[in-house]
């Protein structure tokens, strides 16, 4: 049984297509209350996540864990959107808990960018000895990220939270709002105007830009989900837009992200090497960014 185990610790870690499951858009109609609409939300991003977990806990691939984080952050963005439907203690603990759980498994899917995205694209010219010590240390961090993953599955806080999620979807209280398409409109509007408020600020550092992403994968979720509604055109067009900013802002904060992994690489002279080469990309996404 040990020998097993450690065999299937020591596979190595792919893109393999075989075990992902991808998000669904929720069928929503503009005649559905905003609480059912909230509960197909909710359980199409609670069907991503628990699909993708166990391939997490059984194998090595990459694509688990990024089909696990985007459901995590579509199960955030749903109860953000959502938020006056979900007042009270219960709903602050999940919130609570969907974060947790979404800085773990964020920790590992950077790893796995880093390794298979960005580090291939800088180390062209560069011998395999010369990369060796960057790769030893990516493959340890990475099974240390894994690791902290399949913790935290194990863990309690994460079996009870799908069961708690759907108590609390069985017992919402009444609400005043029934209107889906105004409710959905209002919704995206105000996301639009606060990332439209951050895009605005001066000097665009790398916590703003961070920070803009976030808003701005919060806005793109929230636009899918209302995909079906009869709603004003524009959000369906500027979406468009949106995934190809959110695509600069991604290679920028991928490449920000590898410099601050780079700090405690030895030996010095190729952590100065790969530092330049990430500040060469971080400046080509955000030129790229500035055009949308």
């Amino acid at each position: 049984m040990a020998k097993k185990h450690f065999e299937r610790q020591q596979r190595p870690f792919s893109y393999s297509m075989r075990s992902r499951t991808q998000a669904r858009i929720p069928r929503l109609r503009p005649a559905m209350s905003c609480a059912v609409a909230l509960k197909r939300i909710v359980l199409e991003c609670l069907r991503q996540l628990m699909a993708n977990t166990p391939s997490i806990c059984e194998g090595n691939d990459a694509e688990p864990i990024h089909q696990g984080r985007v459901a995590i952050r579509r199960l955030r963005t749903a109860l953000k959107t959502f938020a006056p439907l979900i007042r009270g203690r219960r709903w602050k603990t999940i919130a609570g808990d969907l974060k947790w759980l979404a800085g773990i498994f964020g920790k590992a899917r950077d790893l796995d960018v880093l390794t298979l995205e960005t580090l291939p694209a800088i180390q062209v010219g560069l011998s395999s000895e010369t990369m060796k010590p960057a790769l030893v240390a990516l493959s340890a961090a990475r099974r240390d990220g894994r690791a902290a993953c399949r913790v935290a599955l194990a863990s309690r806080r994460w079996s009870t939270l799908p069961t708690r999620l759907l108590d609390g979807l069985t017992s919402l209280p009444p609400s005043h709002l029934d209107n889906l398409p105004r409710f959905a409109s209002h919704a995206l509007e105000r996301q639009r105007a606060s990332m439209r408020k951050l895009w605005k600020q001066k000097g665009h550092s790398a916590e703003q830009l961070h920070e803009l992403r976030k808003q701005g994968k919060k806005l793109r979720y929230a636009i899918e989900f209302f995909s079906d509604l009869e709603l004003d055109g524009n959000h369906k067009r500027f979406l468009n837009k949106l995934r190809g900013l959110l695509q600069a802002l991604g290679d920028y904060n991928d490449a920000v992200s590898a410099k601050e992994w780079c700090k405690h690489l030895e030996p010095e002279g190729l952590r100065i090497l790969l530092e330049q080469r990430l500040d060469e990309r971080a400046g080509q996404a955000k030129t790229k960014m500035l055009a949308y």
